[in-house]
């Protein structure tokens, strides 16, 4: 069993605690709201939370202590920091509810517990934090102190039941501190994902920025939709109805805490666009940003580049409105030899070997199950320049890497990823 505090038993913090002590572990819930500690002294719940008033009738004051008494963490194995950073009056991220929390609670940490934040926050909150408990007397993170970012994902309202559903996300700051936090989260039985800090804060902000976006389409379409005088309703049921790349959503209001702020945090330094000719512009620079990206490697004048699938997509023929083109100016305005394959279009599926022997950059544009099964590590090491750099966006040799040199290939078919 183990000790846990909560700092801010609000609406992620609350259910959190209730499960941690469902799980067996002893859990103080410590606010200042005084109003909300009497709710809780009563046996009451101060929001509506399925599931949850049973377990604190059935905890509180055993394995469910709420407090205001900040001292009690002295004694805790773990430390949840549930409080986030919220934007100001000019957007701007603030560190002011993490900063007082920290300062009122310096005086009890201690050597070898854990520290975890699990509200959305600004990326680099977690280093922000390291660096103010390094100069706490007698704490050293990662030696002897450890510190994670583990973000709830549940739905407001299902936290209880999806505690125990999602799999957990572990921003550890090292590798024994995500070892830590692991053994938290643990008693909820469910998957734990392991990764950087750095990593989780992006992939929390990514998780709301999604569904935020998701939102924001289905509304954008309402509008669309109305100025023809047609029923969104009915087109979102056209659209999904039977039909498995479906998946529009509904319209509706969309804000909340983390929905209306979190992509400030992402493009706080970014003009606002609409969305449609937004998403238009990202997924047409893509080929241009991957050759810069190329460039800052490689010189690309009078450099041998092979273009791999001239298709908009795998598996098919068809040329029109491809990317692969983009790809292809962009490689000749660098002054680079451009090649094209494609096992698929005629006038472009010979002599792949001989395009590709002695080549400096070999750009997977398209990724076609030819290129999956037919073009192997070994046989690309082969024919290539042993420096050769390789743009596999479509991961089509399993490495988990966008811009690879030749060297990060294994020796097999591919990488560890299977295909069809």
């Amino acid at each position: 069993m183990k000790s846990v505090a909560i700092i801010g038993i609000g609406r992620v913090g609350l259910p959190l605690g209730l499960a941690f002590a469902e799980s067996g572990h002893k859990v103080y819930g410590v606010d200042i709201r005084v109003d909300v500690l009497a709710q809780l002294n009563k046996g009451e719940m101060p929001f509506i939370e399925k599931g949850a008033l049973p377990l604190l009738k059935k905890h509180l004051h055993k394995k469910f202590v709420p407090t205001a008494d900040y001292s009690t963490v002295k004694n805790c194995d773990y430390i949840v920091l549930t409080l986030g950073t919220p934007v100001d009056e000019n957007m701007n991220p603030s560190m002011a509810q993490i900063d007082s929390a920290l300062n009122s609670l310096k005086e009890y940490f201690r050597p070898r517990q854990t520290l975890i934040l699990r509200s959305t926050v600004y990326p680099g909150t977690t280093q922000y934090v390291k660096f103010f408990l390094n100069k706490i007397k007698n704490i050293q993170v990662g030696k002897n102190f450890y510190l994670a970012f583990c973000p709830e994902r549940i739905a407001e309202g299902k936290a209880i039941e999806e505690l125990r559903e999602i799999p957990q996300i572990i921003g550890g700051i090292d590798k024994v501190s995500a070892k830590k936090a692991i053994e938290l989260f643990k008693a909820f039985k469910i998957t734990c994902l392991s990764t950087d800090d750095l990593s989780a804060e992006l992939a929390k902000l990514f998780t709301n920025m999604y569904r935020y976006i998701s939102f924001a389409i289905a509304n954008e379409f309402m509008v669309i939709a109305s100025s023809y005088h047609r029923d969104i309703y009915e087109i979102v049921r056209l659209v999904n109805q039977g039909y498995k790349r479906g998946g529009l959503a509904v319209p509706g209001f969309t804000a909340g805490p983390c929905l209306f702020k979190d992509g400030f945090f992402l493009i706080n330094d970014l003009p606002f666009a609409d969305l449609i000719s937004t998403s238009w512009k990202v997924n047409e620079a893509i080929p241009l940003f991957l050759v810069n990206k190329i460039r800052q490697r490689m010189k690309l004048e009078n450099k041998k580049t092979v273009v791999l699938g001239l298709a908009f997509k795998a598996n098919i023929d068809d040329t029109r409105e491809s990317l692969s083109a983009k790809v292809i100016k962009a490689l000749e305005r660098e002054r680079a030899q451009v090649f094209t394959h494609d096992p698929l279009i005629k006038e472009h599926k010979d002599n792949l070997d001989e395009k590709l022997k002695d080549a400096d950059l070999v750009f997977v544009a398209t990724p076609h199950n030819w290129y999956r099964h037919n073009l192997t590590a070994n046989k690309l090491k082969g024919l290539v320049k042993k420096n050769c750099l390789i743009c596999d966006i479509w991961n089509v040799f399993g490495t988990d890497k966008v811009i690879l040199s030749l060297s990060s290939l294994t020796n097999g078919e591919h990488g560890t990823k299977k295909f069809p």
